[in-house]
């Protein structure tokens, strides 16, 4: 090759190495941003159960420390007959875990009083209460009253019936109930259906899908 075909060469080639290099750079920015983005929602995920964890009273503490070895035993290709063991007894520990939150919530009952025939949830109602559009105030109101005829236990009705309050932080990451008007009105069938959704998403325990789902099979006929 000549100096003349070299030089034609080297000229041709540095434009086309520049744009394969802002091509690259821009595939490596959105790589970046898709990453942030998907850490941010792994942030929310793992906010959201850590607020249903606690709501359900789990040893969180106690439970990290379990599903952290369940991830160790599970990133190995091939267990040994003791690793898959201890795995087995790793996961029933923290099944363990559940059954005792929602064993001590369940000691609490609901006072002995009969279950509501879910036809008779109408009349057990004194306000005129609309699920789909109340505000969280209103809601414990309408919890309690579900909870003193017996239609709903005391944990259910612990769980309808949270704290809120306006908060100015917005910028901070924070529980829904934090982040939630206590006045303004919500749809309360759609936030216990994103909790019956979540329950399946973080594999929590029969009791616990169990739970949620009553709360929103009973808002549902309200």
């Amino acid at each position: 090759m000549n100096i003349n075909s070299l030089i034609n060469s080297v000229s041709h080639s540095t434009p086309a190495m520049a744009k394969n290099e802002a091509n690259q750079e821009s595939l490596d920015n959105k790589a970046d941003q898709q990453k942030s983005q998907e850490e941010k929602e792994t942030l929310i995920d793992k906010a959201y159960r850590s607020m249903l964890l606690n709501r359900m009273g789990v040893d969180t503490e106690r439970l990290e420390e379990i599903e952290k070895k369940i991830e160790e035993l599970e990133s190995q290709d091939d267990l040994s007959k003791d690793d898959k063991e201890k795995l087995e007894s790793l996961m029933s520990a923290r099944d363990q875990l559940f059954e005792d939150a929602m064993r001590r919530q369940a000691e609490a009952g609901n006072d002995g009083k009969q279950p509501v025939s879910p036809g008779d949830i109408q009349k057990i109602i004194t306000e005129d209460f609309n699920p789909r559009d109340i505000s969280p105030n209103d809601m414990s109101k309408l919890a309690n009253q579900l909870f003193e005829a017996g239609a709903i236990s005391a944990q259910q009705r612990n769980r309808m019936d949270f704290h809120t309050a306006k908060t100015d932080q917005q910028n901070t990451l924070m529980s829904e109930p934090e982040q939630i008007d206590p006045d303004e009105p919500m749809d309360f069938v759609k936030h216990w259906q994103d909790r019956v959704k979540a329950n399946e998403h973080f594999d929590a325990s029969p009791q616990e899908k169990a739970l949620a789902q009553g709360v929103l099979d009973v808002l549902r006929q309200v």
